[in-house]
Protein backbone atom coordinates (compact mmCIF):
# COMPACT_ATOMS: atom_id res chain seq x y z
CA UNK A 1 0.00 0.00 0.00
CA UNK A 2 3.10 2.28 1.03
CA UNK A 3 4.50 1.59 -2.52
CA UNK A 4 1.08 2.35 -4.27
CA UNK A 5 1.24 6.01 -2.30
CA UNK A 6 4.74 6.49 -3.15
CA UNK A 7 4.10 5.95 -6.73
CA UNK A 8 1.16 7.65 -6.86
CA UNK A 9 2.46 10.80 -5.30
CA UNK A 10 5.50 10.45 -7.09
CA UNK A 11 2.89 10.66 -10.14
CA UNK A 12 1.22 13.68 -9.52
CA UNK A 13 4.37 15.58 -8.51
CA UNK A 14 5.26 14.75 -12.12
CA UNK A 15 2.00 16.18 -13.51
CA UNK A 16 2.22 19.22 -11.14
CA UNK A 17 6.24 20.07 -12.29
CA UNK A 18 5.37 19.18 -16.06
CA UNK A 19 2.38 21.83 -15.74
CA UNK A 20 4.32 24.29 -13.45
CA UNK A 21 6.52 24.57 -16.27
CA UNK A 22 4.54 24.52 -18.90
CA UNK A 23 2.30 27.78 -17.48
CA UNK A 24 5.26 29.51 -16.60
CA UNK A 25 8.47 28.35 -18.32
CA UNK A 26 8.81 31.65 -20.22
CA UNK A 27 7.19 34.27 -17.57
CA UNK A 28 9.88 36.41 -17.50
CA UNK A 29 12.43 34.86 -19.65
CA UNK A 30 14.29 37.60 -21.93
CA UNK A 31 15.96 36.58 -24.79
CA UNK A 32 18.38 38.80 -27.02
CA UNK A 33 21.01 38.46 -30.05
CA UNK A 34 23.75 40.76 -31.78
CA UNK A 35 26.44 40.50 -34.21
CA UNK A 36 29.48 42.71 -33.91
CA UNK A 37 30.54 44.24 -35.90
CA UNK A 38 27.27 43.54 -38.14
CA UNK A 39 29.87 44.89 -41.10
CA UNK A 40 32.91 43.21 -42.17
CA UNK A 41 34.87 42.30 -44.94
CA UNK A 42 35.07 38.09 -45.89
CA UNK A 43 37.46 36.38 -44.07
CA UNK A 44 36.94 38.33 -41.34
CA UNK A 45 35.97 37.17 -37.45
CA UNK A 46 32.69 38.90 -35.75
CA UNK A 47 31.18 37.53 -32.62
CA UNK A 48 27.29 36.17 -31.92
CA UNK A 49 26.46 37.23 -28.43
CA UNK A 50 23.25 35.29 -27.16
CA UNK A 51 21.96 36.91 -23.89
CA UNK A 52 18.71 35.52 -21.31
CA UNK A 53 17.65 36.98 -18.50
CA UNK A 54 15.30 34.53 -16.48
CA UNK A 55 13.09 37.07 -14.15
CA UNK A 56 11.72 34.44 -11.57
CA UNK A 57 12.54 32.10 -8.69
CA UNK A 58 11.65 29.09 -11.12
CA UNK A 59 15.14 27.46 -12.56
CA UNK A 60 15.56 26.49 -16.26
CA UNK A 61 17.54 23.57 -16.43
CA UNK A 62 17.72 22.70 -19.93
CA UNK A 63 17.11 25.66 -22.41
CA UNK A 64 18.19 25.52 -26.37
CA UNK A 65 18.46 28.29 -27.94
CA UNK A 66 18.06 27.55 -31.98
CA UNK A 67 19.27 30.04 -34.84
CA UNK A 68 18.48 29.76 -38.33
CA UNK A 69 21.03 31.51 -39.85
CA UNK A 70 23.39 31.22 -43.16
CA UNK A 71 25.77 28.45 -43.54
CA UNK A 72 28.25 31.14 -44.80
CA UNK A 73 29.08 32.69 -41.11
CA UNK A 74 31.21 29.83 -39.71
CA UNK A 75 31.25 28.98 -36.23
CA UNK A 76 34.40 28.13 -34.55
CA UNK A 77 34.67 24.45 -34.05
CA UNK A 78 31.49 23.46 -35.51
CA UNK A 79 31.29 21.01 -38.26
CA UNK A 80 31.29 22.09 -41.67
CA UNK A 81 27.66 23.02 -42.49
CA UNK A 82 25.55 21.74 -45.50
CA UNK A 83 23.42 23.56 -47.55
CA UNK A 84 22.38 27.05 -47.61
CA UNK A 85 21.21 27.86 -44.04
CA UNK A 86 21.40 25.44 -40.96
CA UNK A 87 20.26 25.95 -37.52
CA UNK A 88 22.56 26.47 -34.88
CA UNK A 89 21.79 25.28 -30.83
CA UNK A 90 23.06 26.28 -28.17
CA UNK A 91 22.10 24.24 -24.95
CA UNK A 92 22.19 26.75 -21.23
CA UNK A 93 21.26 26.42 -18.22
CA UNK A 94 19.73 29.38 -16.26
CA UNK A 95 18.53 29.78 -12.64
CA UNK A 96 15.90 31.65 -10.62
CA UNK A 97 16.82 35.60 -11.21
CA UNK A 98 19.90 34.91 -13.19
CA UNK A 99 21.43 36.83 -16.11
CA UNK A 100 23.57 34.61 -19.25
CA UNK A 101 25.71 35.98 -21.54
CA UNK A 102 27.47 33.32 -24.50
CA UNK A 103 29.42 35.00 -27.17
CA UNK A 104 30.30 32.86 -29.89
CA UNK A 105 32.67 33.54 -32.79
CA UNK A 106 33.26 33.39 -36.06
CA UNK A 107 34.33 33.84 -39.70
CA UNK A 108 32.47 35.53 -42.67
CA UNK A 109 32.42 34.22 -45.61
CA UNK A 110 31.07 35.07 -49.12
CA UNK A 111 29.92 39.04 -49.54
CA UNK A 112 26.35 39.56 -48.84
CA UNK A 113 23.56 40.12 -46.45
CA UNK A 114 22.45 37.81 -43.61
CA UNK A 115 19.74 38.09 -41.11
CA UNK A 116 19.02 35.90 -38.63
CA UNK A 117 16.35 34.07 -40.04
CA UNK A 118 14.63 33.09 -36.64
CA UNK A 119 15.33 32.86 -33.04
CA UNK A 120 13.63 30.39 -31.21
CA UNK A 121 14.20 29.16 -27.07
CA UNK A 122 12.87 25.45 -26.36
CA UNK A 123 12.58 24.93 -22.63
CA UNK A 124 11.65 21.65 -20.31
CA UNK A 125 11.57 21.48 -17.16
CA UNK A 126 13.99 19.29 -14.71
CA UNK A 127 12.53 16.02 -15.35
CA UNK A 128 11.99 16.34 -19.45
CA UNK A 129 8.13 16.99 -18.70
CA UNK A 130 7.18 17.85 -21.86
CA UNK A 131 9.03 20.70 -24.26
CA UNK A 132 7.75 24.67 -24.68
CA UNK A 133 8.92 26.97 -27.47
CA UNK A 134 9.00 30.23 -28.01
CA UNK A 135 10.20 32.60 -30.59
CA UNK A 136 11.94 36.47 -30.07
CA UNK A 137 11.55 38.73 -32.49
CA UNK A 138 15.52 39.83 -33.89
CA UNK A 139 16.63 42.45 -36.30
CA UNK A 140 20.62 41.24 -36.14
CA UNK A 141 22.09 40.54 -39.30
CA UNK A 142 25.75 40.79 -40.73
CA UNK A 143 26.67 42.30 -43.98
CA UNK A 144 29.57 41.45 -45.46
CA UNK A 145 31.44 43.73 -48.11
CA UNK A 146 32.85 42.37 -51.13
CA UNK A 147 36.42 41.98 -51.20
CA UNK A 148 38.37 44.77 -52.82
CA UNK A 149 39.73 43.58 -56.51
CA UNK A 150 43.61 44.62 -56.99
CA UNK A 151 43.97 47.27 -59.10
CA UNK A 152 47.42 46.87 -60.56
CA UNK A 153 46.31 45.24 -63.76
CA UNK A 154 44.52 48.41 -64.51
CA UNK A 155 46.82 50.83 -63.77
CA UNK A 156 47.68 52.41 -66.82
CA UNK A 157 43.94 53.05 -67.56
CA UNK A 158 43.71 54.31 -63.87
CA UNK A 159 46.51 56.53 -64.24
CA UNK A 160 44.51 57.72 -67.97
CA UNK A 161 41.76 58.15 -65.39
CA UNK A 162 42.69 60.32 -62.83
CA UNK A 163 44.08 62.31 -65.36
CA UNK A 164 41.19 62.96 -67.05
CA UNK A 165 40.09 63.65 -63.85
CA UNK A 166 42.24 65.72 -62.48
CA UNK A 167 42.20 68.10 -66.06
CA UNK A 168 38.48 68.86 -65.70
CA UNK A 169 39.13 71.41 -62.63
CA UNK A 170 38.27 71.20 -58.69
CA UNK A 171 34.39 72.31 -57.93
CA UNK A 172 32.73 72.95 -54.42
CA UNK A 173 35.45 75.34 -52.98
CA UNK A 174 35.75 75.28 -49.28
CA UNK A 175 34.83 78.72 -47.73
CA UNK A 176 37.38 77.76 -44.55
CA UNK A 177 40.09 76.73 -46.60
CA UNK A 178 42.08 79.78 -47.63
CA UNK A 179 44.57 79.24 -50.46
CA UNK A 180 45.61 82.19 -51.75
CA UNK A 181 45.17 86.18 -52.99
CA UNK A 182 44.55 87.19 -56.80
CA UNK A 183 42.41 90.01 -58.89
CA UNK A 184 39.10 90.33 -58.06
CA UNK A 185 36.76 89.10 -61.61
CA UNK A 186 33.42 90.23 -62.10
CA UNK A 187 31.77 86.56 -60.59
CA UNK A 188 33.11 86.81 -57.67
CA UNK A 189 31.55 86.45 -54.82
CA UNK A 190 31.91 89.91 -52.42
CA UNK A 191 32.24 88.06 -49.15
CA UNK A 192 36.09 86.87 -50.67
CA UNK A 193 37.09 90.27 -51.22
CA UNK A 194 40.02 90.60 -49.19
CA UNK A 195 40.33 94.72 -48.29
CA UNK A 196 43.42 94.98 -46.82
CA UNK A 197 45.16 93.13 -49.53
CA UNK A 198 42.71 95.99 -51.82
CA UNK A 199 44.44 98.36 -50.06
CA UNK A 200 47.67 97.87 -50.14
CA UNK A 201 47.71 96.85 -53.81
CA UNK A 202 45.50 99.59 -54.93
CA UNK A 203 43.21 97.30 -56.45
CA UNK A 204 40.46 94.77 -55.22
CA UNK A 205 41.76 91.23 -54.32
CA UNK A 206 39.91 88.25 -53.32
CA UNK A 207 40.62 85.38 -51.59
CA UNK A 208 40.54 81.67 -53.15
CA UNK A 209 39.89 78.82 -51.56
CA UNK A 210 40.87 75.33 -51.86
CA UNK A 211 38.20 72.90 -52.65
CA UNK A 212 36.45 70.30 -51.10
CA UNK A 213 35.49 67.69 -53.79
CA UNK A 214 38.40 67.30 -56.76
CA UNK A 215 35.38 66.25 -59.47
CA UNK A 216 32.55 63.90 -59.88
CA UNK A 217 32.92 59.97 -60.75
CA UNK A 218 29.88 57.71 -61.83
CA UNK A 219 30.34 53.58 -61.42
CA UNK A 220 27.45 52.12 -63.61
CA UNK A 221 27.44 48.54 -62.40
CA UNK A 222 25.46 46.92 -65.24
CA UNK A 223 24.89 43.18 -64.93
CA UNK A 224 22.47 40.57 -66.74
CA UNK A 225 23.18 36.63 -66.95
CA UNK A 226 23.60 35.08 -70.04
CA UNK A 227 24.07 31.86 -69.10
CA UNK A 228 27.97 31.99 -69.97
CA UNK A 229 30.68 30.20 -68.35
CA UNK A 230 32.24 31.43 -65.29
CA UNK A 231 29.28 34.10 -64.96
CA UNK A 232 29.64 33.74 -61.02
CA UNK A 233 33.46 34.45 -60.61
CA UNK A 234 33.36 37.45 -63.42
CA UNK A 235 30.02 38.97 -61.38
CA UNK A 236 31.36 38.92 -58.21
CA UNK A 237 34.46 40.43 -59.70
CA UNK A 238 32.85 43.40 -61.55
CA UNK A 239 31.27 44.24 -57.88
CA UNK A 240 35.04 43.48 -56.37
CA UNK A 241 36.01 46.34 -58.59
CA UNK A 242 33.42 49.16 -58.10
CA UNK A 243 34.40 48.73 -54.56
CA UNK A 244 37.82 49.03 -54.95
CA UNK A 245 37.16 52.03 -57.89
CA UNK A 246 34.75 53.66 -55.56
CA UNK A 247 37.75 53.75 -52.11
CA UNK A 248 40.28 54.46 -54.54
CA UNK A 249 38.14 57.49 -56.03
CA UNK A 250 36.63 58.68 -52.81
CA UNK A 251 40.41 58.93 -50.64
CA UNK A 252 41.75 60.95 -53.32
CA UNK A 253 38.77 63.39 -52.77
CA UNK A 254 36.26 62.96 -55.36
CA UNK A 255 32.52 63.09 -55.07
CA UNK A 256 31.15 59.17 -56.16
CA UNK A 257 27.71 58.20 -57.19
CA UNK A 258 27.01 53.81 -57.75
CA UNK A 259 24.37 52.90 -59.91
CA UNK A 260 23.45 49.63 -60.55
CA UNK A 261 20.23 47.34 -62.61
CA UNK A 262 21.27 44.76 -59.61
CA UNK A 263 18.23 44.42 -56.91
CA UNK A 264 19.20 44.87 -53.01
CA UNK A 265 18.75 41.85 -51.81
CA UNK A 266 17.43 43.35 -48.48
CA UNK A 267 14.93 45.98 -50.16
CA UNK A 268 14.01 45.08 -53.26
CA UNK A 269 14.75 47.96 -54.62
CA UNK A 270 18.15 48.97 -57.62
CA UNK A 271 21.50 49.65 -55.90
CA UNK A 272 21.91 53.53 -56.14
CA UNK A 273 23.25 55.15 -53.70
CA UNK A 274 23.82 58.80 -54.97
CA UNK A 275 26.39 61.16 -54.79
CA UNK A 276 28.68 61.68 -51.98
CA UNK A 277 31.95 62.13 -50.45
CA UNK A 278 33.64 60.45 -47.27
CA UNK A 279 33.74 57.39 -45.36
CA UNK A 280 30.36 57.43 -44.88
CA UNK A 281 29.26 57.31 -47.97
CA UNK A 282 32.39 54.90 -49.19
CA UNK A 283 30.60 52.68 -45.97
CA UNK A 284 26.80 53.05 -48.11
CA UNK A 285 28.53 52.11 -51.29
CA UNK A 286 30.19 48.99 -49.70
CA UNK A 287 26.52 48.21 -48.47
CA UNK A 288 24.92 48.47 -51.50
CA UNK A 289 27.38 45.89 -53.19
CA UNK A 290 27.27 43.43 -50.43
CA UNK A 291 23.20 43.07 -50.79
CA UNK A 292 23.40 43.88 -54.69
CA UNK A 293 22.07 40.51 -56.23
CA UNK A 294 23.05 39.65 -59.60
CA UNK A 295 20.66 36.68 -60.14
CA UNK A 296 17.44 39.30 -59.50
CA UNK A 297 18.07 42.39 -61.85
CA UNK A 298 16.34 45.14 -63.49
CA UNK A 299 16.36 45.53 -67.19
CA UNK A 300 19.95 47.63 -68.54
CA UNK A 301 17.25 50.25 -69.73
CA UNK A 302 16.87 51.47 -66.38
CA UNK A 303 20.38 53.14 -66.00
CA UNK A 304 19.40 54.96 -69.22
CA UNK A 305 21.07 58.28 -68.79
CA UNK A 306 18.48 61.45 -68.35
CA UNK A 307 20.40 64.33 -69.35
CA UNK A 308 23.95 65.45 -69.71
CA UNK A 309 26.18 65.53 -66.71
CA UNK A 310 29.48 66.95 -66.49
CA UNK A 311 31.17 63.83 -64.80
CA UNK A 312 33.39 60.88 -65.75
CA UNK A 313 31.87 57.40 -66.04
CA UNK A 314 33.12 54.27 -65.00
CA UNK A 315 30.86 51.59 -66.80
CA UNK A 316 31.67 47.50 -65.84
CA UNK A 317 29.62 44.59 -67.12
CA UNK A 318 31.10 41.14 -67.51
CA UNK A 319 28.49 40.40 -70.13
CA UNK A 320 27.86 42.00 -73.35
CA UNK A 321 24.30 42.24 -75.26
CA UNK A 322 22.41 44.48 -77.84
CA UNK A 323 20.68 46.43 -74.71
CA UNK A 324 23.95 46.68 -73.07
CA UNK A 325 25.75 48.10 -76.07
CA UNK A 326 22.95 50.05 -76.10
CA UNK A 327 23.07 51.89 -72.26
CA UNK A 328 26.63 52.59 -73.28
CA UNK A 329 26.42 54.80 -76.44
CA UNK A 330 24.01 56.06 -74.46
CA UNK A 331 26.32 56.91 -71.53
CA UNK A 332 28.62 57.79 -73.52
CA UNK A 333 26.74 60.82 -75.57
CA UNK A 334 25.89 61.95 -72.26
CA UNK A 335 28.76 61.90 -69.97
CA UNK A 336 31.98 64.08 -70.43
CA UNK A 337 34.05 60.92 -70.40
CA UNK A 338 33.81 56.88 -70.24
CA UNK A 339 35.38 53.83 -69.70
CA UNK A 340 34.17 50.34 -69.66
CA UNK A 341 35.87 47.80 -67.65
CA UNK A 342 35.00 43.83 -69.40
CA UNK A 343 35.94 41.57 -66.93
CA UNK A 344 37.27 38.45 -68.16
CA UNK A 345 38.70 34.94 -66.93
CA UNK A 346 42.84 35.04 -66.97
CA UNK A 347 42.24 32.02 -69.21
CA UNK A 348 40.22 33.54 -71.59
CA UNK A 349 42.12 36.51 -72.03
CA UNK A 350 43.81 35.31 -75.33
CA UNK A 351 40.53 34.57 -77.40
CA UNK A 352 38.12 37.68 -76.08
CA UNK A 353 38.53 41.12 -77.62
CA UNK A 354 36.97 44.17 -75.94
CA UNK A 355 33.18 45.18 -76.73
CA UNK A 356 33.92 48.64 -77.70
CA UNK A 357 36.74 51.01 -78.17
CA UNK A 358 36.83 52.57 -75.05
CA UNK A 359 36.71 49.11 -73.43
CA UNK A 360 39.65 47.18 -71.84
CA UNK A 361 39.51 43.97 -70.81
CA UNK A 362 40.11 42.75 -66.94
CA UNK A 363 41.57 39.60 -65.91
CA UNK A 364 39.75 38.06 -63.09
CA UNK A 365 41.59 36.27 -60.37
CA UNK A 366 40.88 32.79 -59.84
CA UNK A 367 41.08 33.29 -56.16
CA UNK A 368 37.67 35.18 -56.53
CA UNK A 369 35.50 33.48 -54.53
CA UNK A 370 37.61 32.30 -52.06
CA UNK A 371 37.81 33.70 -48.82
Amino acid sequence: MEIVIIMLTGFILYLTEGELYRRFWHKGLEAQISITPDTTFGGDKSVLEITLLNKKLIPLPWLWVKMHISSALKFDGAEKPKGDHVYYNALFCIMGWQKIQRRLTFTAGKRGYYPLRSFDVVGTSILFNGKHSKSFDTHCALTVYPKLAALESIDETLMQLDGIASSRGFINPDPFEFAGIREYMPNDSLRDINFKASARMGELMTNTHDPTVKGRIEIVLCMKLLKQRYEEERFEYSISLAAALAEHYISDGYSVMLRSNGLDGAYGTVTDTGEGIGSGHLQEIFEGLARTDYEHTEVPEILMPNSFEDCITVFISPTVDYPIITLFNALRENRSYIKWFFPVMQFDMAVSTPPADEAELVPVPADILKY
